[in-house]
């Protein structure tokens, strides 16, 4: 049976690249508490906002990502204002089998697309964060935390709210705004995390790009059986479009 809650603070998937040592201390956890797959499927409900590349990991309950009222830690920063997940997936190299225990990396999801990663979780690593950037914003970004995947028996759906990472300030103007196409320069505010207000509309971006801070994207965490992975990958073009002729010229 399938559980729907909103998340108020919280494909094929592609690995993060792990050291050796990662590897190692993961085994052992993995054989001493027990590890649970479970699959978690992205949608994104916006129709003007590109979700950059998603970052998702399972930890303990000393670590956290982020959190409303709190100021924004520099991984979380790249994310938010450049979609670079580059940070957060250098930290989890670092430290899977102690602070992480698995974590992996999703594509960009567009409008109304989807994207679907595995993740596994212990005892000892049982709760299951995410993080993305809103594309078309400053710094706007959403994501979950926290969430017990561990304990899960059933299906879960997290109704997600849009979030500003409080680092810089929403001008959306050419130049600062990087989805305009002019430069990605920073505009520093000084701020804490705290609920999306939407795209204005009333600078350089257009009024299409706005979204409903209060229901930007829906997870489903489904714990799965071990040989769920094996399942076909989702296609990356339509089944109905037909091929690029040979002689076709490819688009620069």
């Amino acid at each position: 049976m399938s559980r729907r809650i909103v998340a108020l603070a919280s494909s094929t998937s592609l690995a993060v690249a792990l050291a050796a040592s990662g590897l190692t201390a993961f085994a052992q956890d993995m054989a001493m508490d027990q590890a649970r797959l479970v699959k978690i499927t992205i949608e994104n409900l916006t129709t003007g906002q590109n979700f950059s590349p998603s970052f998702i990991v399972s930890h303990g309950a000393a670590t956290r990502l982020w959190a409303l009222g709190e100021t924004a830690s520099d991984p979380l920063v790249a994310v938010a204002e450049g979609g670079n997940v580059g940070p957060f997936s250098g930290e989890a190299a670092g430290t899977i089998g102690s602070a992480f225990g698995d974590a992996v990396i999703a594509v960009h999801t567009p409008p109304g697309g989807t994207r679907t990663v595995y993740v596994t979780v212990t005892e000892s690593h049982p709760l299951l964060s995410g993080v993305w950037m809103l594309g078309m914003t400053n710094d706007g970004f959403s994501g979950f935390a926290g969430v017990d995947a561990y304990a899960l028996t059933g299906a879960v759906t997290l109704d997600l709210m849009g979030y500003d990472a409080g680092s810089e300030v929403n001008n959306e103007r050419s130049g600062f705004l990087g989805a305009l196409g002019a430069g990605n320069e920073r505009d520093p505010e000084g701020g804490v995390i705290a609920v999306h207000t939407g795209v204005r509309g009333d600078a350089d971006a257009p009024a299409e790009w706005n979204f409903d801070p209060q229901l930007v994207a829906r997870v489903t965490i489904t714990p799965v059986a071990w040989d769920a992975m094996m399942e076909p990958a989702e296609p990356m073009l339509d089944p109905d479009e037909p091929a690029m002729d040979a002689d076709e010229p490819a688009m620069n």
